[in-house]
């Protein structure tokens, strides 16, 4: 017993270890590659761990003792009190995008969600989890093809790059309050770094004069704190059949970016050259999200939905431009598992769990008129770690399509590979040892 809490503890510290490096490798490479990232916080990821995320991301419902559910708080109340709960997911992503005049691909793979659930008392769990909540990355660059800019200058090569990514750290706790009712409540720090630079430089053909190259960087950091609230009630509780339904609202409000922005002409970016050197504070806010979904249990099946609303359209009505507006979003989410035989030790397969599932999103922002929508197939396949263990790798499949060529617009087509461990410890927690 004694070493078990040693490995929980070294698992706990590696945890915190990994969590600071995923955070601080995120800001320095792309994790994720899209046009539609030119605006705003960039794409948001799907929450939850592997197991959900196969199912469509059904979770809002979702309540195990053998599973983190980091999409609410409420669920942190079912961990039991001689139980500690770990997740730890890598996710891979490969996008294939159009337009009606190119294409392009590329390929991603980073760690994807670090969380841990374990008991205060009975019936109160604790829930940390280090998760990315949104990318940035885009390279553009095009020619002008304006006939007075050919007559009078020549040609003027602009050039668009972008990249950073903005982290969510949780600490949540749920109590069941009553038996089958529980709540939750969880503190959600974002941070993160997004970086956007710019260049116009000309190449004089046809003009006389002179004419300089313009540079530009605008970067913008993000610490803020926000809050997520949970309930999950589970009116059913039979032999064979657990129904629960869950909602959750997150708060929102100004995001409070420091933005500093800094152009040059005729140079690089130097300190002693800058034609514009401004630090302001960003007007972007986050949205009220509000959510709502069942989970319904079986013997050998489960299956779950959600729905989910963000007012991203309301918080943002300052930020709009001719060619850019901000939209309410909606999102529905529907999946289910499956596990022929879980007491089977003969064959193994019977034992694995098998899951699906379908999402629809909308994306936060129009561009050109043109709303973006977005629809994804999942598929997963969880495998225990021994014969009579509960600890598993999870395997996950996701094939979806985002956008549309109409207006100068992109079609993205991505598939993502993910593969989680979930691990399921047991111990007696705050008992003093007698014996060792």
């Amino acid at each position: 017993m004694k070493n078990r809490n040693i490995i929980f503890g070294l698992m706990m510290v590696a945890t915190l270890m990994l969590s600071h490096t995923s955070a601080s490798a995120q800001s320095s490479s792309l994790n994720t590659y899209s046009p539609y990232t030119f605006y705003g916080i960039g794409d948001i990821h799907e929450e939850g761990i592997a197991v959900t995320r196969a199912m469509g991301g059904a979770s809002l419902g979702f309540r195990s003792p053998f599973y983190v559910n980091t999409t609410n708080p409420a669920s942190y109340s079912s961990v039991r009190s001689n139980s500690f709960l770990s997740n730890f997911d890598m996710e891979g992503q490969n996008l294939y995008a159009r337009t009606t005049e190119a294409k392009t691909s590329f390929n991603t793979f980073n760690v994807r969600d670090i969380a841990m659930s374990f008991p205060l008392i009975k019936g109160m769990g604790v829930g940390l989890s280090v998760t990315p909540y949104s990318s940035v990355g885009y390279r553009v660059q095009y020619y002008d093809q304006n006939p007075e800019v050919h007559a009078n200058i020549g040609q003027m090569l602009y050039a668009y790059s972008g990249s950073g990514d903005v982290t969510q750290f949780k600490l949540g706790l749920g109590y069941e309050v009553a038996k089958g009712l529980s709540l939750g409540a969880e503190a959600i720090y974002y941070h993160g770094l997004i970086e956007r630079s710019y260049s116009a430089i000309p190449t004089v053909i046809t003009g006389s004069g002179s004419y300089g190259s313009i540079y530009g960087l605008k970067s913008e950091v993000i610490n803020r704190f926000y809050g997520k609230f949970g309930v999950q009630w589970t009116p059913i509780v039979k032999m064979n059949t657990v129904l629960t339904i869950g909602a959750t609202y997150q708060m929102g409000g100004k995001l409070g970016g420091e933005v500093t922005n800094q152009v040059s002409q005729n140079s690089t970016l130097a300190p002693d050259v800058f034609a514009v050197n401004e630090v302001y504070t960003s007007p972007f806010s986050m949205p009220n999200v509000y959510g709502v979904g069942f989970y319904l249990h079986k013997d050998k099946y489960s299956i779950g939905a959600d729905y989910q609303f963000a007012d991203w359209g309301v918080r943002n009505q300052q930020d709009v431009t001719a060619t850019r507006s901000f939209r309410n979003t909606n999102t529905v989410r529907l999946g289910g598992q499956y596990t022929p035989n879980p007491g089977d030790v003969r064959h193994a397969l019977k034992r694995w769990t098998y899951r699906a599932g379908v999402r629809y999103s909308q994306y936060y922002i129009v561009l050109n008129d043109q709303p973006v929508d977005d629809v994804a197939l999942t598929f997963g396949v969880g495998v225990p770690l021994r014969m009579t263990g509960l600890s598993n790798v999870n395997l996950g499949l996701e094939l979806g399509q985002r956008g549309t060529t109409k207006a100068g617009l992109s079609r993205e087509n991505y598939l993502k590979f993910t593969i989680g461990f979930s691990l399921f410890g047991e111990d007696y927690w705050f008992v003093k040892m007698k014996y060792d």
